[in-house]
């Protein structure tokens, strides 16, 4: 890992973040980098990291508390008030660490295009009309088969298939 990665993360989320917001609505932004930000963003990954919080911060306090014996209350007073706020502040640059896959595998339309997906809701609309569509197959399934089942019964040559009942 080159020394100005970070710093380059951080000009790279700063670049995004400007040219996602420069964007015209309805138009995908100028760069994968800037469109897959949006799309992550979009998919809710910077909550869910914000949720974990907690929980990397309790596996910081035990790494410090380890390596720092006898001095459990500095540990949680640096865990809760330097590191978790430092992180927190510092989330969009871990980020766009995380971009490279989809900058790499997608155009910024594509991104786009997935992006506009999630704001929509149309995973979770999709999701129930195909439950529906269940639904529908199953209500229908029986009558549907018992009718081409007799008609491909009535249409065979074979006599003793026809006179079958079903």
């Amino acid at each position: 890992m080159r020394p100005s990665l970070p710093v380059l993360g951080l000009c790279a989320g700063l670049a995004a973040a400007a040219a996602a917001l420069a964007a015209q609505p309805g138009q995908p932004a100028a760069t994968p980098e800037a469109e897959a930000r949006a799309l992550v963003l979009a998919a809710g990954l910077r909550d869910q990291l914000v949720g974990g919080l907690p929980a990397m911060a309790e596996a910081m306090r035990l790494h410090l508390n380890e390596r720092n014996p006898g001095r459990e209350a500095d540990v949680r007073r640096a865990v809760e008030a330097a590191i978790v706020p430092a992180v927190r502040d510092r989330l969009d640059q871990l980020i766009v660490l995380g971009l490279e896959p989809l900058v790499r595998g997608f155009t910024a339309e594509e991104l786009y295009i997935m992006r506009r997906f999630l704001e929509l809701n149309l995973d979770q609309r999709m999701e129930g009309a195909l439950r529906m569509v269940t639904f529908e197959l199953d209500r229908a399934s029986g009558e549907w088969l018992r009718k081409v089942a007799e008609e491909a019964l009535a249409g065979t040559a074979d006599a003793r298939l026809r006179d079958l009942r079903f």
